[in-house]
């Protein structure tokens, strides 16, 4: 900020990006994606307001939400930056790498792009992302019998 600027221009330019959800997320719902397992009979159990996404197994859910991925997530939220390689930088992470996990993510509706100009803006419309599925712990017959160290 500098001499001239004033703390409402300030504030006009930080709040440019924030609250800026695309139209899918309406404004009465929690900014909450809940996440479930179609295996999971408890999914059908809970409905909820959420914007909800199902995948076919654990593993692919685990698979999607790495460790990188919810950085990354986290960064978006926080910072909303203004185009893919500034997220990228924010997580200090290959362009073309955080790119593919963003295009990844857009595929199941984690994530949006927004046209800015040139840039792609990529948003989060949500805040929390609630994993709502049971882990079983117990081993299948079909697991034991691919799993030597089961067997």
């Amino acid at each position: 900020m500098t001499e001239n600027d004033t703390d409402d221009e300030h504030m006009t330019e930080s709040e440019e990006h924030a609250g800026t959800y695309p139209d899918s997320v309406t404004e009465e719902w929690a900014r909450t994606l809940r996440v479930t397992v179609e295996s999971d009979e408890r999914s059908d159990e809970t409905e909820t307001s959420h914007p909800t996404i199902s995948f076919p197994d654990v593993d692919t859910v685990t698979g999607v939400f790495t460790d990188s991925t919810l950085a990354l997530l986290r960064a978006l939220n926080m910072h909303k930056p203004a185009s893919i390689r500034e997220a990228a930088r924010l997580v200090d992470r290959d362009k073309k790498n955080v790119y593919d996990q963003l295009r990844r993510l857009a595929a199941y509706g984690v994530v949006e792009f927004v046209e800015d100009g040139n840039a792609k803006r990529p948003v989060v419309p949500y805040d929390e992302i609630m994993f709502d599925f049971a882990v079983s712990l117990s081993s299948s017959d079909r697991e034991s019998a691919d799993d030597p160290a089961i067997a």
